[in-house]
């Protein structure tokens, strides 16, 4: 995601400097690294030594592969991956020309405290994003087009500062809010039936502010304001929030890169959980889960059945039993009350001869409600001349489902068309730098996702989160950034529900104190 606020702050923000973040970026990263008491220790180590849970997890992504790696040293643990790859929404894919671009979850925030950590854990490099002021320096415009027309300077400096004020508002709202329990929160139904629309209608500010507030978080979220629950857009500011900045979710959230690509991590986890004894299949979809009183039996394409004392759910909810295009049977019965509202979001990637852009006194980073969002996916990417660069193009929402539109009426002509024609409005050399075919990542036409991320709708807070919290008769954990509203829509997500998920069943598997 790449909103308009962040680039905004980018341009007309005080920056945070080294020397405030760093306290709050080690306060918020701290508790992940620290090791369990000696006594939890113990407890585990007596349970891996004389019981050894056998943990069955179903999909190989972020979250369940991060479950897999808190697990293997306590459980005999076996993934099972629908993909020929590991990675699920993430995904790097190798440039020719050398370097690589993200396919899927792309930004890493410094209040991402997981990934900060396994990042040092398995040292993986984190490069900074190109700030606005580096165009600035080349004199580069950054177009940004709100209510159709392309706004100047003037007119966004403007914006910006009442987009300010009615984001500290939201996170001032936002400090008494758990991120991780928020249906316990004072008046939690009443926040969860509100809808974000609501939020926005009632701010005091201009009518072009709320604009720009409306296609953030419409973009950002994949879903329309008006389908998005007040009381969840509160729990990811929370949870975004950094000690003494609150408002660090708005500022702070797209902010690093990973250098080796988001899916080392991937294969980071996946290589350790195997090293230690973990059982990983790619390209074996389960087909089925059905929970017995005292163990689960997992059905799998090319595998016997096999049987587990507990297994994690680290698939979306568009793929469970009740989903338009179900891939698993559960039994019992999985009630509808436990789906979380999934929202659309596509990737674009184009590959071009050189940074025509340049030439035509512009940046790669564009904002327009005819597109989405670009920028350079090749950023900070050092290569020998002459090789090929990306321009990257996120849309989340109504714009992403037009672009989708395309696609299943006319397949990717269409798209190509679509893109061309927008993208061209604002970058008249676009076309004719094209070096190859772009690639169109319509994650909702994905098989093994079908949707973009999860974007909780009014009352799916408090009717769902309690629910994915626990465990599903006793046997099935819930894992995936639709179990996490601290950081719903975001890598952190899935790997915070990942440690959470491990967690329980280590707390399950330990038995009554």
């Amino acid at each position: 995601m790449r909103s308009i606020y962040g680039r905004l702050n980018r341009r007309f923000g005080i920056r945070l400097s080294s020397r405030d973040r760093r306290p709050s970026v080690a306060e918020k990263v701290a508790p992940q690294e620290r090791k369990p008491t000696a006594t939890v220790h113990a407890m585990r180590l007596a349970m891996s030594a004389t019981l050894r849970p056998r943990v069955a997890i179903v999909g190989g992504g972020l979250a369940g592969l991060m479950a897999g790696h808190q697990l293997i040293d306590y459980c005999d643990v076996t993934i099972y991956e629908a993909r020929d790859r590991f990675g699920g929404r993430v995904w790097s894919q190798p440039r020719s020309g050398g370097g690589l671009v993200e396919a899927g979850g792309e930004l890493i925030g410094y209040n991402h405290p997981i990934w900060l950590s396994l990042a040092k854990e398995f040292q993986l490099g984190l490069s900074v994003i190109t700030s606005d002021s580096n165009f600035d320096a080349l004199d580069l415009d950054m177009p940004l087009y709100l209510d159709g027309k392309k706004r100047s300077d003037r007119v966004l400096r403007r914006v910006y500062d009442e987009m300010t004020d009615a984001f500290n508002k939201m996170s001032r709202r936002a400090k008494d809010i758990d991120p991780h329990r928020p249906w316990r929160a004072a008046n939690a139904g009443k926040l969860d039936q509100r809808r974000l629309s609501d939020w926005i209608a009632k701010l005091n500010c201009s009518r072009l502010t709320k604009i720009a507030i409306e296609e953030q978080f419409t973009n950002d979220a994949g879903q329309s304001t008006d389908q998005q629950s007040y009381l969840a857009n509160l729990a990811v500011v929370k949870g975004g929030a950094l000690p003494k900045h609150c408002n660090a979710f708005f500022s702070q959230t797209e902010t690093l890169r990973c250098s080796e690509g988001n899916d080392a991590l991937a294969k980071c986890l996946a290589a350790d959980t195997q090293k230690k004894g973990g059982t990983l299949h790619k390209s074996t979809p389960v087909h089925a889960i059905d929970i017995g009183e005292d163990h689960v039996t997992i059905k799998a394409e090319g595998k016997a059945p096999d049987v587990f004392d507990y297994v994690v759910l680290a698939i979306p909810p568009s793929l469970w039993p009740g989903a338009e295009n179900p891939t698993v049977a559960i039994t019992p019965d999985l009630p509808l009350d436990y789906h979380v509202t999934m929202g659309t979001a596509v990737k674009y990637l184009s590959p071009l001869k050189t940074r025509f852009w340049i030439g035509e006194g512009l940046a790669p980073t564009a904002t327009s409600n005819q597109f989405g969002v670009t920028w350079e996916g090749t950023d900070n990417q050092i290569a020998a001349p002459g090789n090929d660069v990306e321009l990257s193009l996120f849309a989340g929402g109504p714009v992403a489902q037009d672009a989708l539109d395309q696609l299943r009426t006319g397949g990717m002509a269409a798209v190509d068309r679509f893109y061309r024609d927008r993208i061209g409005a604002i970058y008249a050399g676009y076309a004719a730098s094209l070096a190859s075919n772009p690639k169109f990542m319509a994650w909702p036409d994905d098989p093994w996702t079908r949707a973009g991320y999860s974007c909780p709708a009014p009352g799916d807070v408090c009717r769902a989160g309690p629910l994915l919290a626990k465990a599903f008769h006793k046997r099935m954990f819930f894992a995936g950034e639709h179990t996490c509203f601290a950081y719903f829509g975001y890598m952190e997500g899935a790997l915070q529900s990942g440690k959470r998920a491990a967690a329980n069943i280590l707390k399950a598997g330990l038995g009554p104190s």
